[in-house]
């Protein structure tokens, strides 16, 4: 039987690539060492045997000018050492979608024993399906609870690493807690800009510190055991110590979801202050503090107070420029927010070195001078301050309630575990 190829001039041939499969040579006619070629139709070796350099200029333009024939058995015979056969296809087989492609196919050589491979590409249909999704998640009507959902368990997640750090000795308890401190704020902070504009964001947003609040409470009363939890939060391994700063945080949490969210900064720079600035005056004054103890309070010392103001100021700044780069609300000019941003740092951090602890906690006093300033200090929308009125307003009533139950639970806890 007679062997169909196509042939074609030189100018006007095309080179199949190397990555194709199988195509069985005419009569049987062997090919180049491992080399194999093939596409979706009917492929067959051309009669001619040509150099790769000759072959590497070849373009998809020959495959409008390609002539089918047919021959005898003797064309289809292996070329030369260092040659290699043409294949050629009609465009249909080859399905090219326009015979005006100019597009250059290059000849590849088989790989070779031995030679390093080349990686491949992402798929395309991969990358593509990326933003798709997160598209159909960002127009979905149930956002917001996927977005809660993240946040929760992303928080839960951070503390049990801190929690693992100080259990196995990788961190000291102290380093963990404040470590914990310092960074789950921003953290969760920074989840608010995935939520939707839904009125009732915020109040989904305020759920997560809110079982956090669940949790502290559960394990500082000794409803739940959590000796993990315990170690990773509180100064002395104490869990009633659960019930006081790590339980005040989270609230300051929620009252900066609530009060402020992220059209007002006042709720941004209160965090900021608490976190970064708090957080970071710890670690830096237990490390750096030893012989620069404060005049007026021999248990702060000079470093500490000056990282609260660098760290608070750094937080903040970063935090506001993000979330009015976003558009959430408008950018202050820079002279105004650095000197506000000063303000605020320098009130907080003084009010943080006073000697005033056993009375009122960093965690809520820090906050409530911070957010407060910022009001004042800072122009704020009139629509802004309206909301926090009216946020304030209702949750004021419910938030003094929650503080005295919390306060009678620590006691009746402090009382139970002296008795123990």
């Amino acid at each position: 039987m007679p062997a169909t190829y196509l042939s074609a001039t030189p100018h006007q041939a095309i080179m199949a690539p190397a990555a194709a499969s199988l195509v069985t040579p005419v009569l049987g006619a062997a090919t180049s060492a491992g080399w194999r070629l093939a596409r979706h139709g009917p492929v067959l070796p051309a009669p001619a045997c040509i150099s790769p350099a000759a072959a590497s200029h070849v373009t998809r333009a020959a495959l409008t000018t390609a002539d089918v024939s047919t021959t005898g058995a003797a064309s289809g015979g292996a070329c030369a050492a260092g040659r290699r056969h043409l294949v050629h296809a009609t465009p249909r087989a080859l399905g090219a979608k326009s015979a005006r492609s100019q597009a250059v196919l290059p000849l590849q050589s088989p790989p070779q024993p031995g030679a390093p491979r080349r990686r491949a590409l992402p798929s395309t249909t991969t990358v593509s399906a990326l933003p798709e999704f997160v598209g159909a998640l960002a127009a979905s009507p149930y956002r917001d609870y996927y977005v809660l959902a993240g946040a929760a368990v992303g928080a839960v997640v951070w503390v049990k690493l801190f929690d693992y750090l100080a259990a196995n000795g990788t961190l000291e308890q102290k380093l963990s807690r404040k470590l914990v401190h310092t960074t789950t704020g921003p953290i969760f902070v920074l989840t608010w800009a995935l939520f939707s504009a839904n009125p009732m964001a915020r109040v989904l947003a305020a759920v997560v510190p809110m079982l956090n609040f669940m949790r502290l409470f559960a394990v500082g009363t000794g409803l739940v055991s959590d000796p993990g939890l315990v170690n990773s939060v509180s100064r002395s391994g104490d869990r009633t110590e659960l019930l006081k700063g790590p339980l005040f945080y989270v609230v300051t949490l929620v009252a900066a979801t609530v009060l402020c969210w992220r059209d007002n900064p006042a709720g941004l720079i209160a965090v900021s202050m608490m976190c970064g600035g708090d957080g970071l005056a710890d670690i830096v004054g237990r490390r750096l503090g030893r012989g620069n103890p404060l005049p007026y309070n021999t248990q702060k010392s000079v470093a500490g107070s000056v990282a609260m103001l660098v760290g608070g100021y750094g937080m903040a700044y970063g935090l506001i420029s993000l979330f009015c780069g976003l558009g959430f609300f408008a950018c202050y000019p820079p002279a105004t927010l650095f000197g506000c941003l000063g303000a605020v740092a320098l009130a907080a951090t003084a009010v943080e070195s006073l000697p005033i602890n056993k009375w009122v906690d960093d965690n809520v006093s820090v906050p409530i001078v911070a957010a407060a300033l910022s009001l004042v200090l800072l122009p704020q929308p009139a629509e802004a301050a309206a909301a926090v009125a009216s946020a304030a307003a209702a949750v004021v009533p419910v938030a003094a309630a929650g503080m005295a139950v919390t306060t009678v639970a620590a006691a009746a806890a402090g009382s139970i575990s002296l008795s123990v």
